[in-house]
């Protein structure tokens, strides 16, 4: 019977039209017929919207910002049209693309005009009608997601066609317990033929065997997400009102946002999801720990520039991260160490409990990372050992230090083993502590004995916070430090190297210019435990730096131990400030003064025979440094610097 009323009504309004297009001009004005004309059309559409159950949901997906009459085209359009369409007011026709403005779309403005009381009434879509649409319009929410803006379809009227292919990058192979937006798909989508709005995901929740699919959203995920360039396109909660059921597969959908692909172009999507804050293991397959999640055979749709729906490939995309109950259950414990550990050194034992003793001296310096949990150290097996022929020792008591802090010390054995036992240090989830093992030193004398702190994950005792076991790694190994009760304190004050590439000069075997290579270190020398000699005062006394031993030569980055035949030299420099008397290019230091001392090496690029040296880039170090002890006349000798970095020039091209 209504849809008999409504017939009646248009027919009514036709034979209206027809009626008043059948009156004389002279009758009436241009303006007044077409006025009349207009006005009876807006009546019709009216009809028209009601025939078809015009909607009265009212939504938009924008804000309106710009005046639309016939003939506007674009994103705005689109939208005034969706509005429309939604209202009921507008219907487009089969193969005709929104985005243009035109007699059906200005009908549909003026028939809303007349419902809301906007004069006059003729289609145009200005301040006013803005006004009052925006005033009225709301973003319709899909239950569960959020809706971003659009860019809109610049492709009005063009079919086109979508590819979606799995992409890793930015996946995790590993989720667990707790966590928020862990990205566990990517999806890469590429549109041809026309831009198009992707719209729409279906996802199927694991179809394992072996795997209970409910469990997928009841006990491991509560939430997925949407997300692209790193924002959330959509995202919907994962509960039995939202998943449904088809056959023997649970599938969830994830509409309500509008993500524009330009022609010919890719996105990628990221599919994120929440995990529940506590998993237990029977809640997941506990041969593979892993759930599948898949974006169903046709589950991406998209709509192009025709306004036609499409859909992504039949094969499902899927990934298969593994689900860990809890982070616990992965925790690790990792030694390395610090580049703040002593460096190769010889100290002079002179400040301790006696004379010929250190205090705790610091041999380690080491750093233990927990991750994925928190830890718990037990008992923990650190280690010290001494080379070398002097009589010094390390005392029984060795000591961890945590910062400036000692957390707790203990009796090495014979062998410079210490147990630390009933430790129950713990080291907080993804926190690194740096630890320090001191050793008192007892007896030195004045021949070196090296001391060498090590700790390894292989003695290490500890626990995750639920009490299991963890996967402990690294080592961590210190430097030797050389221990005497009398000696020089030598310190790199700085280093230089530099080419003199004369020309070759032809001439004979006694007369042939070459280039030379020099290198300066400034080293600064203090006396401790006693009065030191330096350079030549006796036939047992040997000078500060031999040519031929107190320097190390590299080429291209290896040791040379031999240059062939070009000459080598050595200079040494003793300032004014040291007593120098009796002694050749040396000088005698009083205990506790201390000197700086340039010594300078230099190489020939050529023998006497004209012979070249090999071609590269040379660096030179100190390796050897010599003393003697006044009060005895004992010669000895530091090499601790040989061989390190810190005491190396740079790289030069030579000869």
């Amino acid at each position: 019977m209504k849809l008999k009323s409504k017939l009646f009504a248009s027919a009514v309004a036709f034979t209206m039209v027809l009626s008043l297009v059948a009156v004389p001009v002279s009758a009436q004005t241009t303006a007044e017929l077409t006025a009349q004309i207009n006005s009876l059309l807006a009546m019709i559409a009216q009809l028209q919207a009601q025939i078809a159950g015009g909607a009265t949901t009212e939504g938009a997906s924008t804000t309106f910002s710009t005046d639309l009459t016939v003939g506007s085209k674009g994103p705005g359009v689109t939208a005034l049209q969706q509005w429309l369409v939604g209202k009921g007011l507008l219907t487009m026709p089969a193969g005709v693309a929104y985005g243009y403005f035109g007699n059906l779309t200005k009908a549909a403005v003026a028939v809303y005009q007349t419902s809301v009381g906007i004069t006059p009434a003729v289609g145009y879509f200005g301040p006013i009608t803005r006004a009052k649409v925006n005033a009225v319009a709301v973003v319709p929410v899909t239950p569960g997601t959020t809706v971003p803006g659009s860019t809109g379809i610049t492709t009005p009227g063009a079919e086109g066609t979508i590819a979606a292919v799995e992409s890793s990058a930015g996946t995790v192979s590993t989720v667990y317990e707790g966590d928020e937006k862990a990205p566990l798909l990517g999806i890469k989508i590429t549109s041809s033929g026309s831009d198009v709005a992707v719209q729409r995901m279906k996802f199927d929740l694991d179809q394992v065997t072996g795997n209970s699919d409910t469990k997928f959203y009841n006990a491991i995920y509560k939430k997925l997400y949407v997300t692209e360039g790193g924002n959330v396109l959509a995202s919907i909660d994962l509960n039995s009102s939202n998943v449904i059921k088809d056959g023997s597969d649970y599938f969830v959908t994830i509409s309500g946002f509008n993500s524009v692909i330009p022609k010919g172009e890719s996105k990628t999507y990221l599919i994120k999801a929440d995990l529940h804050s506590a998993i237990d293991s029977s809640d997941y397959n506990t041969t593979t720990k892993t759930y599948t999640i898949a974006v169903a055979a046709s589950g991406v749709r998209a709509v192009d520039g025709a306004g036609i729906d499409i859909y992504s490939g039949t094969t499902a995309i899927a990934a298969t991260p593994t689900v860990s109950a809890t982070l616990a259950e992965s925790a690790t414990l990792t030694l390395s160490l610090n580049t703040s550990t002593p460096k190769k050194a010889n100290v002079v034992c002179t400040g301790g409990s006696g004379e010929n003793e250190c205090d705790k001296l610091s041999v380690l310096v080491f750093d233990v990372k927990a991750e994925k949990d928190s830890v718990k150290i037990t008992d923990w097996t650190l280690g010290v050992t001494k080379t070398g022929s002097g009589a010094a020792t390390a005392s029984t008591t060795v000591y961890l230090y945590d910062g400036s802090t000692e957390i707790a010390n203990a009796t090495a054995n014979a062998l410079g083993g210490v147990v630390f036992s009933d430790l129950n240090y713990i080291i907080a989830k993804d926190v690194t502590k740096t630890f320090t093992m001191k050793v008192n030193i007892r007896d030195a004398n004045t021949t070196i004995a090296n001391f060498t702190g090590a700790a390894s994950s292989t003695g290490i005792t500890d626990e995750n916070s639920k009490g299991d076991s963890v996967t402990d790694s690294g080592t961590a190994t210190g430097n030797a430090i050389g221990v005497l009760n009398i000696g020089p304190e030598f310190t790199l004050v700085s280093k230089s190297i530099v080419t003199n590439d004369a020309p070759q000069k032809a001439g004979t075997t006694t007369n042939v210019s070459t280039s030379t290579l020099t290198a300066t270190f400034n080293i600064k020398i203090k006396a401790l435990g006693g009065a030191l000699e330096f350079g030549t005062n006796q036939s047992t006394t040997s000078p500060l730096v031999s040519s031929t031993t107190g320097f190390g030569i590299y080429r291209n980055g290896v040791a040379v131990t031999n240059v062939g035949s070009v000459s080598t030299s050595t200079s040494i420099t003793f300032p004014s400030t040291c007593t120098a008397t009796g002694y050749t290019n040396g000088c005698q230091l009083a205990e506790g003064s201390e000197v700086t001392v340039p010594v300078v090496f230099r190489i020939e690029g050529r023998d006497s025979t004209g012979g070249v040296l090999t071609t590269g880039l040379y660096s030179l170090d100190i390796a050897k440094l010599n003393w003697t002890y006044a009060a005895s006349g004992a010669a000895s000798y530091s090499t601790f610097m040989s061989g390190e970095t810190d005491w190396r020039t740079a790289d030069v091209s030579f000869p």
